[in-house]
């Protein structure tokens, strides 16, 4: 069956399109890029019309999202302070230790 003309220019636009677009492997590793650092705008632009096309790096996206979020949680000092000083018991333990092995 032939191709209407908006069809045939649909699909001129796609095959287009897949030759100059980044590949999926090329947008994954821009995305996690730009969580790191500051990307030009050109390359967030790639981002951008990539994902707005891939449900595949839209979901990827995501997940980064996601993953960072949780693991920003266990990575703020406040939340997860250690206590930074000894009890006396334990410092009495640890003079002693090092007292008798400086002898």
């Amino acid at each position: 069956m032939p191709l209407n003309p908006l069809q045939k220019a649909n699909y001129a636009m796609m095959r287009l399109m897949i030759r100059v677009m980044p590949s999926c492997r090329d947008i994954s590793q821009l995305i996690s890029a730009g969580m790191d650092r500051n990307l030009p705008l050109r390359k967030r632009l790639s981002i951008r019309l990539h994902v707005s096309m891939c449900k595949f790096c839209r979901r990827y996206e995501k997940q980064l999202h996601l993953l960072r979020e949780g693991v920003g949680h266990y990575a703020d000092p406040e939340v997860n302070a250690v206590e930074k000083s000894l009890s006396p018991a334990a410092k009495e333990k640890l003079e002693k230790a090092l007292a008798d092995e400086a002898k």
